[in-house]
């Protein structure tokens, strides 16, 4: 998390922004071409998962252990969804459960889910797309992955006392 960039080595700072940077890319993506690219997002989770074992910030099987979780919930809900959830919002979720690690994942998920619900709201009612339109989903994840590396202890100390 940022919160820790204070205490942590140099490498780590270029390493969080080497990853907004890319989360940010990936969003952009996703905005125009309606999906996340396999050749992107598939070395950027075998890194993310070698640096779990490299992390300052908290122990390697928490970053592990929360990028299978995130990559598996969201498997689950392409399936239950059939469709409405693609597998690409699933490598990415395992990517950013890799990178925010425990709790930070269950901060950025909550966070994406309430940033996808406001985005969809807003294009219906502004005409922008249909109620049965699919709503691409990397940028809320996006902004998911920047709040918890942000805030992402605050927000749990705020909604989970006891969590972290």
């Amino acid at each position: 998390m940022i919160e820790d960039l204070s205490s942590a080595p140099g490498w780590f700072a270029v390493l969080v922004a080497g990853q907004a940077i890319f989360l940010a890319a990936i969003a952009v993506f996703d905005i125009r071409h309606r999906r996340v690219p396999n050749i992107a997002i598939y070395p950027a989770i075998g890194l993310a998962a070698v640096l779990a074992f490299l992390r300052p910030d908290g122990p390697w099987v928490g970053f592990l252990a929360a990028g299978a979780g995130a990559g598996l919930f969201f498997v689950f809900l392409g399936v239950v969804s059939r469709s409405g959830m693609g597998m690409g919002d699933a490598k990415l979720a395992t990517f950013i459960g890799l990178v925010a690690g425990w709790p930070g994942v269950l901060v950025a998920t909550l966070v994406a889910f309430g940033v996808g619900a406001v985005a969809g709201l807003a294009l219906v009612a502004t005409g922008r797309l249909g109620r049965r339109d699919a709503i691409p989903f990397a940028p809320a994840l996006t902004v998911g992955a920047l709040v918890a590396a942000v805030a992402g202890r605050d927000v749990v100390r705020i909604l989970w006392p006891g969590l972290v």
